[in-house]
Parts: structure tokens; sequence; C-alpha cells
């Protein structure tokens, strides 16, 4: 689903129509919940998500018959917009209890194969009750059982050492081939320059003494980190997982939320 798609009539539906069209108001999430996650009640917002984060899966060659986890499920934006073209089956694992729950009870009886579950892993920003350590948890589901492992913004809320522990999981649970699109904060030569001098959508300047990662609020750390990108890469290694492509983003240079996207395959 991109953008917007053609209507019978010859009008260009916009995001929004287009989900109402093809699934009707009952998949839209309640505005409360759109605004923990967008900062807007606006409907179209959660649209635009899905679309784009269909369009990045589409573009690594997902595939109607694949198995897709969706580790960051939020509230469904993805889910909602494969709904009719994945068959093989969605998984969604959520830290945030309650979007799990409207997840469950909404989008899983019109689609069964799409199914959400919680990850009740700590994380000062996000969940700080948890039950789970992100650097020792281990996902609830068995060795290679996803062709497809997406992770939008996760990586960008973790430190180093769960970073390595989520991607060993992700390597665990996919098949010998199998592709992971994830997005993160890199930092290299040019990345750090542009935060350093104050051209990030968002301020980094606290970091470790090893300069593998980078904190955009000390307060509240896992708010938003950047990651080394050298560790990004040697941690990929480790679980192997073999980087294909690094589509580079400019939300070092002032372009908003644009996050770095990382293609890799299961070795």
């Amino acid at each position: 689903m991109g953008a917007a798609v053609v209507a019978a009539s010859g009008r260009l539906l916009t995001v929004t129509e287009s989900l109402t069209r093809r699934h009707g108001d009952l998949l839209i999430p309640p505005a409360h919940l759109r605004r923990y996650y967008y900062r807007t009640f606006d409907p179209a917002a959660f649209a635009r998500a899905g679309a784009a984060a269909r369009t990045e899966l589409m573009l690594r060659d997902l595939q109607p018959q694949h198995r897709l986890l969706d580790v960051g499920s939020g509230i469904g934006n993805l889910a909602v917009a494969l709904v009719g073209d994945l068959r093989g089956g969605y998984d969604g694992l959520e830290i945030h209890e309650e979007a799990v729950r409207w997840c469950q009870s909404t989008i899983t009886p019109r689609a069964p194969s799409f199914r959400f579950h919680h990850a009740d892993v700590v994380n000062q920003a996000y969940n700080p009750r948890g039950r789970h350590e992100p650097a020792t948890y281990r996902f609830p589901f068995p060795d290679a059982n996803f062709d497809f492992v997406f992770l939008g913004s996760v990586f960008t809320h973790l430190f180093p050492d769960a970073v390595a522990n989520y991607l060993r999981e992700i390597a665990r649970v996919l098949v010998p081939g199998g592709t992971c699109v994830a997005s993160y904060f890199l930092l290299n030569h040019d990345s750090r320059s542009g935060a350093e001098a104050g051209r990030s959508f968002l301020s980094f300047t606290v970091g470790d003494e090893s300069r593998s990662f980078l904190l955009h609020d000390p307060a509240v750390p896992e708010a938003a980190i950047a990651l080394d990108e050298i560790f990004v890469r040697n941690a990929h290694a480790a679980a192997s997982l073999e980087i294909a492509d690094v589509r580079r983003g400019q939300w070092w240079n002032g372009g908003a939320d644009d996050q770095d996207v990382v293609t890799a395959r299961r070795q």
C-alpha cells in the first residue's frame, strides 16, 4: 500500500481513505493510542507509518508466503498494512501491553494468522516495571520460524548489550537465508560530526567511554540511543547475520526522524 491508491472513480485515495475502504474503521486504533505512538490524533499518521514499513519490506522482497516477525509492532500499523497481502503469517512482539490487547482484540479476529504477543521487557522510557532484562530476553518463538524479521525504531531505544542479544535472537528465529530489516541511528564520522554540530533532529550529546553509543536524554536514557556503526557491524557478524545493505538516513543532517535502515541475512 503506497501513499495513495486509485479508486474506481479515478480519484487518488489518501492513505486513511484506502485503509478504511480495505479494512473498515474498526482497524484504526483509538485516539489515545494514536496520540501515544505518533504524538497526534490524526489517523493518517498511523496509515503513513504502516505504508512506510510495508514499502521497506517490499523493496527487500517480502513475498505473500513468507512468515514475518514484527519486533516493536506497536498498535499494528504494519500488520494492518499487510492484511490481505501476507498469507504466510505474522507475529507482532510489543512492549506496550495495552497496544497488544487492542491488536489481539481487533486485528486478529479479522486476520487469524496475524498474532500479537506482549514482550514484558524493562525499558526506562516505555516499560519501567518490565519483568525481563533486554540483554537476556529470549523471543517466545522456536528456532528457524520466520523468513523476515522487522524492527522499526527498536534499536534506537536499546543499549549495546541488549542490541547484541536481540541480534542473536533474530538469527535464532530466522530460517537460513532469512532477512532482518532494522532501523538505527548509526554513528560514523559524518553522523557524529552532524550530531556534535547540532544538525540532528534530536540532540545526542552524552555517551560512554568506549564511544559505543550516544544518548539524547541522560535522565531517560532509552528515550533515544544512537549506536556506533562499527559496534553494530560487529554485533551482526557475531550473530551470524551478514549485512547486505545500509540505507543511509538523514536524521543527523536535518532529515527529521529519517533513520538508517540495515538489511542483513542469516548465514
